[in-house]
């Protein structure tokens, strides 16, 4: 509406120029309706007139000027207002725009932040509970290795006490078959390996230490062959491959 009012200014200034041109004519009497042939006019008259009319044109158009002026200027200083204004809602937007931007760095890197102090509880919590349980399967095994270990003595002992009974029931299975020869001499022994197959049959034999000369021997070697099948052990895997047998014959 203001610029509307702006752009008819001139032509109410023109118009207004004119109304006034029209009103010095009239005074002059150039417009005057045709009367009767006046009388003539002394030059010098008209003159003065004439001189009336192109001062007041002149004051008119500098008038006319200064407003136009002053208009731009107007204008002028209405634009740099306007500029200034929008450069004033920039920077504060700008500003708004940068303590928003602020505002979301600081709740993200609060965020973040939560985030990695969040995991690091949840870590130690692990490595807590890592360690403990940890402990725990090592006294469980401690436990454990130490009630095998008692069972596995005690196991060892049962069966090192079978085999020795299965070593003895052999030892005496021989003996029963074994004739000893005559004149040996005291504390004499002889040491002999048995070897025998899964059911106890008599597979070979070799001598070890013997000190009762060749009869003896023989006589052993007999015993041993007529005592196959051996006896078998009171447990599978007591069995022995090769079996040791010491024969005394002072016994």
């Amino acid at each position: 509406m203001h610029t509307a009012a702006t752009a008819a200014a001139p032509y109410g200034w023109s118009l207004g120029l004119h109304a006034l041109l029209a009103a010095a004519l009239l005074a002059s009497g150039l417009l005057r309706p045709q009367a009767p042939a006046p009388q003539p006019v002394p030059p010098i008259a008209a003159a003065i007139v004439d001189q009336s009319i192109l001062q007041a044109v002149a004051e008119l158009r500098a008038a006319e000027r200064r407003r136009a002026a002053a208009e731009r200027g107007r204008q002028a200083a209405q634009r740099a207002a306007e500029r200034a204004a929008a450069q004033a809602e920039a920077r504060h937007e700008a500003q708004r725009k940068a303590v928003q931007a602020e505002a979301r760095r600081k709740a993200e890197l609060a965020a973040q932040q939560q985030v990695e102090r969040q995991a690091r509880l949840r870590a130690a919590e692990e490595s807590r509970r890592s360690a403990a349980e940890a402990r725990q399967r090592a006294e469980r095994e401690a436990e454990l290795q130490a009630r095998l270990a008692n069972e596995g003595q005690r196991t060892d002992a049962a069966a090192s006490s079978l085999r020795t009974q299965y070593v003895a029931a052999i030892q005496a299975h021989v003996e029963q078959r074994w004739f000893r020869p005559p004149g040996l001499a005291a504390g004499t022994s002889c040491t002999v390996h048995v070897l025998q197959i899964p059911g106890g049959e008599v597979a070979g034999l070799r001598f070890g230490d013997c000190g009762g000369g060749e009869a003896l021997r023989r006589s052993i070697e007999s015993a041993v062959r007529n005592a196959s099948p051996l006896p078998a052990p009171p447990e599978p895997a007591l069995f022995e491959r090769e079996v040791r047998l010491v024969f005394t014959p002072e016994d």
